[in-house]
């Protein structure tokens, strides 16, 4: 075995020298890329020879001495690939081989590469170098085109697989658009302290039959027609939240793992939420906007608010209700930290939209502050602490103007979410 092996890297290494012109070989392959996040998927398409040795080299725009490349599903032998780092370029070259002369690492006319993770600021090239090897150790080299769909280089009818984004987890189907009969594989992969709630692929009103494969994966069988692919998570019974700063038994724990599972709140990291950092106006809004079901809406008529920010629906939504309003220079300031007040205001509109009853006012003369209260939110101080959303932060001060945290937010939305 560990000769074949070498004689494949070997034979991929001397090879490599060569020019890149195209050997005696009976398909026509391509490069394929999806980026997914921080990840980009690589898959060689168009087949029709059986693959013992790969050697693939991509030159990415921009310094990324640390991108790495992680094999996935492959009975192959995988060495470390090689990045060169220089001049503003980034040179990465990945290797593989067969384990024996009898089985090849590709399937089908597909071979699944793995992921890349750049690392760094890189542009991702529309070229690649391409060297693959069949079990003689015939090679074909050529600098392959990079495409972004699979449905090129097919003569059959394909047809579309699509997928929702689930909260809590993510969905993967490979491939993304495949012939009747084919067989697709679906990835799940659960957020931490998560698991598979529900896992649907459905033909127009039939639900396909699903085959668990193990480790997350399962498949179908393609119909004659587009396929929706559809997956929820749920939190794993006695699951922790991910976030090293919310520990069990602290004072908000209960707060943030209810509007995390939701989608409401996310972390500010993999495993931070950062519960003393600030929460901002436009950050409220998009939670509101969530709740409301994220409807259709148009632009937002706000100076500071472009199209393209993940607010600009939300803000856009939440001004057309009656739910926030601007400032007087026509401004939202979608970045500003949001107030106590501000947020009991946008909390008290929100709940009327909705028809909830709002009509209870408590007496804030017991707090010192309560004068400081700008006029525009008095009602909604008053309606707000009455329903315990805003209660001060000590016996004799509320902080109307005061800002609210990111763990003070979880509190009192979900409060709000569970009352109203």
């Amino acid at each position: 075995m560990r000769r074949i092996k070498a004689a494949l890297l070997a034979a991929l290494c001397l090879f490599g020298t060569l020019p890149a012109t195209a050997l005696a070989w009976d398909s026509e392959p391509r490069l394929v890329l999806q980026e997914e996040g921080s990840r980009v998927y690589l898959t060689v398409e168009g087949l029709e020879d059986q693959v013992y040795g790969l050697q693939l080299e991509m030159t990415l725009e921009g310094d990324c001495p640390d991108a790495a490349f992680t094999a996935e599903e492959l009975d192959a032998y995988v060495p470390d690939c090689r990045v060169e780092a220089e001049g503003g370029e980034t040179a990465v070259t990945i290797y593989m081989s067969a384990l024996t002369g009898e089985d090849p690492i590709s399937r089908d006319r597909r071979l699944y590469l793995g992921y890349l993770e750049p690392k760094g600021g890189c542009t991702l090239p529309d070229r690649a170098r391409l060297i693959l090897m069949d079990r003689d150790l015939r090679a074909h080299a050529e600098t392959v085109f990079v495409g972004s769909d699979f449905r090129d280089g097919y003569d059959g009818d394909e047809y579309r697989i699509s997928i929702n984004d689930p909260d809590h987890g993510t969905l993967r189907v490979r491939p993304s658009f495949a012939e009747e009969g084919e067989r697709v594989t679906i990835t799940v992969s659960p957020d931490p302290g998560y698991e598979l709630e529900d896992l649907t692929a459905s033909f127009g009103r039939r639900d396909l039959r699903l085959t668990e494969r193990g480790g997350g994966s399962y498949t179908f069988i393609m119909p004659g027609g587009e396929v929706d692919v559809e997956a929820s998570f749920r939190l794993r019974e006695g699951g922790a939240l991910p976030f090293s700063d919310i520990p069990e038994g602290f004072w908000c724990y209960d707060e943030v793992q209810y509007v995390y599972e939701r989608g409401l709140m996310n972390g500010t990291g993999p495993s931070t939420f950062s519960p003393n950092g600030s929460t901002t106006r436009s950050m409220i809004v998009a939670i509101l906007y969530r709740m409301e079901g994220s409807p259709a809406v148009g632009g937002a008529d706000f100076a500071d608010v472009s199209p393209g920010q993940y607010y600009a629906s939300a803000v856009a939504w939440a001004s057309a209700n009656g739910i926030v309003n601007g400032y007087s220079d026509g401004t939202f300031r979608p970045g500003a930290a949001i107030t106590r007040e501000q947020l009991a205001a946008f909390l008290y509109r929100y709940a009327r939209y909705k028809g909830s009853d709002v009509s209870d006012r408590a007496d804030l003369s017991a707090y010192a502050d309560s004068a400081g209260i700008a006029g525009y939110a008095v009602e909604a101080v008053e309606w707000a602490n009455a329903a315990g959303l805003v209660n001060g932060i000590s016996q004799t001060t509320l902080s109307p103007r005061g800002t609210a945290t990111r763990a003070q937010a979880a509190v009192i939305l979900t409060r709000f979410a569970r009352n109203f």
